[in-house]
């Protein structure tokens, strides 16, 4: 069962601990990202990532590097749109040592001009290096969530990045560290007087009163009433993107797992089976969701060649009518990994804290335990399965965004294929 801290400033401590394990595995979220940056601070919240932890190497005389390595510890941490992950692992024994270590994220920044400033530089080398802005994915972004923020990348851009400076930093960090939205989680082989450890050390820093963070995405004036018509951008190959908007209102975050592991994962998904083993249109088939507690996207794209664009979108219209049409079978409902494999996620306190920290207090979905979300992926049935697919896709709700040859590509023929009926 989850456990519950709450240190002396107020910030929660989340734990789901497993005496079987080796190790440990804190997490340190900040409910906060690109979604809640307006147009002046763009980037902050990655670039207050890769400075907080800069920040603790520079707290701890420049010890840290070394004091991992001697651990053999990882301290590291990932942004999304909707929040920052931190993060620090290693041997159960050292649990108090990356308590330490990690408790000091919360602490005022104490870098210096120069070390800002290569930071900045670095994470400059991380924008030009992914060369986002040239990607399916980021124009699709642009295409789908409009003139809002999630349309911009998280690494913002080199000209907002060269805006940022340690008191624009600090203001933030005062900002978004609030007992709304900070929260840590505890997972591995870790006990009662480990977890108190953790929660007085956090409960000796400062936070502030802020606006909470709700995990409410901006939505689009076209949100759900798209116009149709493939997007496209030129390119020397093929590639296409169908992006299709979800009321999170309608749906819930387990029946689009489900769905996305039906359509896009697995050895049975017909997407697999029809279009690339079958006709050999593809090799890799990649998609993604992007959940928020109002709206999300549920989105999936492959590569082709040219001439066989058009056959592969009459495959893809055909087999997302037929998963509105009728129900799958139960044993075709790829509910295996969250039901009979629940118990596995103790075997990853990684992944464990991960879901967890996500799911529960981030999406707010109040999960007790592993047996409790088994429980609710059991429950959805074939019947519901099949509703979903048929609220989400809908030519209302899709938008298609190509890379292509414009000269060679017949776009017409594609929209007469995409849109010209009904899915």
């Amino acid at each position: 069962m989850e456990e519950k801290r709450i240190a002396e400033n107020g910030i929660p401590v989340f734990s789901l601990t497993n005496k079987d394990s080796h190790g440990f595995f804190i997490s340190m979220f900040l409910k906060s990202g690109s979604m809640y940056e307006n147009e002046g601070e763009l980037g902050i919240t990655h670039f207050f990532e890769h400075v907080a932890i800069r920040n603790v190497n520079r707290l701890m005389d420049a010890e840290l590097y070394s004091l991992l390595d001697r651990y053999g510890m990882e301290f590291n941490a990932s942004t999304y749109n909707e929040m920052v992950q931190f993060y620090i692992s290693g041997a159960d024994f050292n649990f108090r040592t990356g308590a330490e270590i990690i408790a000091r994220l919360l602490s005022p920044i104490a870098l210096s001009k120069d070390e800002i400033d290569a930071e900045r530089a670095r994470i400059k080398a991380e924008i030009r290096e992914a060369d986002d802005k040239s990607s399916l994915a980021y124009f699709t972004a642009c295409e789908v969530w409009g003139d809002t923020s999630l349309s911009c990348p998280i690494t913002g851009t080199l000209g907002s990045v060269s805006k940022i400076n340690a008191t624009r930093l600090e203001s933030y960090r005062r900002r978004v560290f609030t007992h709304d939205n900070v929260f840590f989680y505890v997972t591995g082989n870790v006990g009662t007087a480990e977890l108190d450890y953790l929660a007085a050390l956090i409960g000796g820093y400062e936070v502030f009163s802020g606006e909470p963070h709700l995990n409410l995405a901006p939505v689009p004036k076209d949100f759900g009433k798209r116009e149709g018509g493939v997007r496209v951008k030129n390119a020397d190959f093929t590639k296409i993107r169908y992006s299709f908007d979800v009321d999170m209102s309608l749906v819930s975050s387990r029946e689009l797992d489900l769905l996305y592991d039906i359509i896009l994962g697995g050895y049975s998904s017909d997407f697999f089976i029809e279009l690339s083993e079958k006709r050999g249109l593809f090799y890799d088939l990649g998609g993604t969701v992007e959940r928020y507690n109002n709206v999300g996207v549920f989105s999936f794209s492959y590569e082709v060649r040219e001439a066989k664009l058009y056959e592969a979108a009459e495959m893809t219209v055909s087999l997302l009518s037929r998963y509105a049409e009728a129900s799958l079978p139960e044993e075709r409902c790829m509910k295996a990994g969250y039901t009979d494999n629940a118990y596995m996620l103790f075997d990853d306190s990684r992944e464990l804290g991960f879901t967890f920290g996500y799911d529960n207090h981030v999406l707010g979905l109040g999960y007790s335990g592993i047996e409790d979300r088994k429980r609710a992926y059991g429950e959805i049935t074939p019947e519901r399965l099949a509703e979903v697919a048929r609220v989400i896709f809908k030519r209302e709700n899709m938008t298609v965004t190509l890379k292509c040859n414009k000269k060679k590509t017949d776009i017409e023929r594609l929209n007469t294929i995409l849109f010209g009926k009904d899915l």
